[in-house]
């Protein structure tokens, strides 16, 4: 699972950062504090651009209902326009639309102290490396939640520019004088993601799926994507509101992560107000009856199949590259055995056999 460059919380109380890298990766570790006062913020870092961020907690807070989500635009932080907010009130997912004018930048003298900053070429202070910030403030802090783990969700996963331009063996890495420009590239990445995840019906990055609706069953059901990261939240629905369950084997229901299957682990036959007796329940009573989120995709870290994506996506945005743009000024002329035209062949075919080996049949009740 894609990790963040840097994750920090602004202490402000302290006037220091709080470095939450490790903390957020691992998971057996112990839980770490979030914002505690409404002066305090939460930096979150990624050298790519990314739409969404994931958190899991120890200890729910208590915080406004809507936290303030900013980018920086290369002069100022400028609100993110947000699709789906979260206040760490529980396990959840915040969503946002990527903004066009989205700049890198080193955290260095954002705050009123650099203390605790990463430094180095890979840190965050002078000389660092630039990155594509988030940062989230809440206007009213009673309770400061507790995290156990948090991760983005990445723009694009399975390759990158840098590793096109070494398979490609460019004399220089894409950038935003090359043609194409390293953004025209991840655009390609995207494309070719997108299509991978289309025809084989799984994904090697986490997803959000958000009110999903089922039938209802007294047994179970299937999610129709898998394997489950995390199942947020269960609801059924009782003819006028969603009642939402509670998660374990000796609650309401439980989730088989690998398969997808959510066993209800009792049958719940009693008199809910929406039955016509104990013994309709479940049967057709209200159609759509049960709402589901949860975020899904495989790990690339323990999934045997990552390097074949990598291998498939790598050769599928080379070829793109080689067919529609003017590499001529980019890649090496030299004394080859095949010409660029027989290569992408090779690599389109190449490609494209590995993908069917990666393609899944879902099967899921409705």
């Amino acid at each position: 699972m894609r990790s963040w460059d840097s994750i920090y919380l602004w202490d402000n109380s302290a006037s220091e950062y709080v470095d939450l890298e490790f903390a957020a990766a691992d998971l057996v570790g112990a839980a770490t504090s979030l914002i505690g006062e409404t002066t305090d913020k939460i930096y979150m870092g990624l050298d790519q651009k990314f739409d969404s961020a994931y958190f899991e907690l120890d200890t729910q807070g208590a915080y406004n209902a809507t936290p303030d989500y900013e980018y920086y635009n290369g002069s100022t932080w400028k609100n993110l326009p947000l699709s789906k907010t979260y206040a760490f009130d529980s396990d959840g997912v915040v969503q946002w639309r990527m903004p066009s004018d989205w700049a890198t930048v080193l955290l260095t003298d954002v705050e009123a102290s650099n203390t605790n900053l990463k430094t180095g070429t890979t840190g965050d202070h002078t000389s660092g490396t630039a990155r594509y910030w988030v940062r989230v403030s809440c206007s009213t802090a009673t309770t400061a939640a507790t995290m156990k783990r948090s991760f983005p969700f990445p723009a694009y996963n399975y390759t990158t520019p840098t590793k096109i331009a070494a398979f490609l063996q460019l004399r220089q890495n894409f950038s935003t004088t090359t043609s194409p420009s390293i953004s025209e590239v991840e655009d390609i990445i995207r494309r070719i993601e997108s299509r991978i995840e289309r025809y084989s019906t799984n994904s090697w990055r986490p997803n959000y799926r958000h009110e999903e609706l089922y039938e209802f069953s007294r047994f179970g059901f299937v999610l129709k994507r898998h394997p489950v990261i995390k199942l947020l939240e269960l609801a059924i629905w009782d003819g006028s509101t969603y009642n939402v369950l509670s998660e374990g084997r000796s609650s309401d229901y439980y989730c088989d992560n690998a398969t997808g299957v959510v066993p209800l682990t009792r049958l719940l036959s009693i008199p809910f107000t929406y039955t016509r007796n104990a013994y309709t329940w479940g049967f057709g009573e209200f159609k759509r009856a049960i709402r589901v989120n949860y975020v899904w995709g495989r790990d690339e870290d323990d999934d045997v199949a990552a390097g074949m994506v990598e291998d498939v996506a790598t050769k599928l945005v080379s070829s793109d590259i080689i067919s529609n743009y003017d590499y001529t000024t980019m890649v090496p002329q030299g004394t080859d055995r095949f010409s660029l035209d027989q290569k992408v062949a090779q690599w389109r075919e190449s490609a494209e056999e590995r993908l069917e080996e990666l393609r899944s049949t879902r099967l899921w009740v409705p």
